[in-house]
């Protein structure tokens, strides 16, 4: 009960929307990333598979024909990802290139990629909704954490027995045996 005291009054519609529009409203929007990609083992097959495209083939049916990752069933489609949630050398491709273009081969750890890039977007901020529950937990431990330092300034804290040596409790000829 003493926690829900001091919750209730903090928990508010207002302390929740308080809330959203500080983490949110100012941020800036993060960019995303629609590819496909098709892996290969070599440069070679890549450089390939690149000249291929340049001649007019089709990325997915590539992909499904040629593609060793486990993408290339679905025409290498990776859907879409944020920063950071590609390998380096692979984000970076797709940064430079442009909405529907493919890039030349792309070394990473699984091999070689030629990648094509079909769309980018800003994604927007979360609805309300979908991040209340997280919200209230901030607004419920940012409130507890206050009150407990509240209380910690405001008391006088006795710890018996911190004079004791540590060292002395495993000592066992204290016991006297």
């Amino acid at each position: 009960k003493a926690i829900e005291a001091v919750l209730a009054p903090a928990v508010t519609e207002e302390a929740v929307a308080a809330a959203y529009k500080a983490k949110y409203a100012s941020a800036t929007p993060t960019r995303e990333w629609n590819a496909s990609h098709i892996l290969v083992n070599t440069k070679e097959e890549a450089e390939e598979l690149v000249k291929a495209l340049e001649g007019g083939a089709d990325f997915a049916t590539l992909a499904k024909e040629k593609s060793t990752g486990p993408s290339g069933p679905t025409g290498g489609e990776l859907g879409w990802f944020g920063p950071s949630m590609m390998v380096p050398p692979f984000e970076d491709a797709v940064k430079q290139l442009e909405a529907g273009k493919i890039s030349g081969p792309v070394e990473t750890q699984f091999g070689w990629h030629v990648i094509k890039l079909n769309d980018i977007r800003d994604a927007a901020a979360p609805a309300l909704e979908d991040v209340r529950d997280e919200l209230l937990q901030d607004i419920q431990r940012e409130t507890l954490d206050a009150r407990i330092a509240e209380l910690t300034k405001a008391a006088t804290i006795e710890k018996p027995g911190a004079e004791i040596d540590p060292a002395l409790l495993s000592n066992t000829s204290l016991l006297g045996n």
